[in-house]
């Protein structure tokens, strides 16, 4: 639980200012910001960020960063929905015309350590099947033609106690490996798309995650 703050760190706070502004953050965004995904699926919902990831790998002497915003909607009637929205910096963005691929993601599986599936992503196959009744429902391949996972310190930013102010007390940080996969779909209208699948495990603990979803357009992202 998050304690009380001193006069001294309340006025460095206010020189630093927001705590979610002291970690990459592209969008600029507070915790509790409103979101509106103006997609099909998505925009009849109401959500909010939840809590700021920054992901940070380093590669030699450079530093490669990244973000997830948790977004938590709580539909009337139904169950809350979670999504994240994942910014990933592009290395040309005058070229792709934007400088991040935007992905939202949903998860698809959340579990304890498990030997097997730690044994899949490191097969050395770069490929990553979903079975179901021992028939190859969808396959994935390593993105970038990779073999190993990645290595990454993860910074959470979130209102632990819901006093609506983050405070350093409340930022987690921990260490994960990642996989990450893609294939090509086809949409509604029969057009090509790359949906993506990433595979995280806890350093620490062992615990996966795996998140599945689709690239879509940075303009359909509403910040409030």
């Amino acid at each position: 639980m998050a304690k009380g703050r001193t006069l001294w760190e309340m006025l460095l706070d206010k020189i630093r200012g927001p705590i979610e502004f002291q970690y990459y953050n592209p969008l600029h965004a507070r915790v509790g910001s409103a979101v509106t995904l103006d997609e099909l699926e998505w925009r009849d919902f109401n959500f909010f960020v939840l809590s700021i990831h920054e992901y940070k790998r380093t590669i030699g002497p450079q530093e490669f960063r990244f973000v997830d915003y948790a977004l938590l909607a709580r539909p009337l009637g139904c169950a809350k929905i979670l999504v994240r929205l994942r910014l990933m910096p592009v290395d040309d963005p005058e070229q792709a015309g934007a400088g991040h691929d935007v992905l939202l993601l949903r998860l698809d599986d959340d579990r304890p350590y498990d030997k097997g599936l730690h044994n899949v992503v490191n097969d050395g196959t770069k490929k990553f099947q979903v079975v179901e009744d021992d028939k190859v429902q969808a396959e994935y391949e390593r993105i970038n033609d990779l073999s190993t996972p990645y290595q990454a310190e993860v910074t959470t930013v979130r209102d632990v106690n819901l006093d609506k102010h983050v405070t350093r007390d409340e930022i987690e940080k921990r260490r994960v490996e990642y996989w990450d996969y893609g294939r090509e779909i086809k949409d509604e209208a029969g057009q090509p798309r790359r949906e993506f699948l990433f595979v995280e495990m806890d350093s620490e603990n062992g615990w996966f995650q795996i998140w599945k979803g689709m690239e879509i357009d940075p303009k359909r992202v509403v910040i409030y």
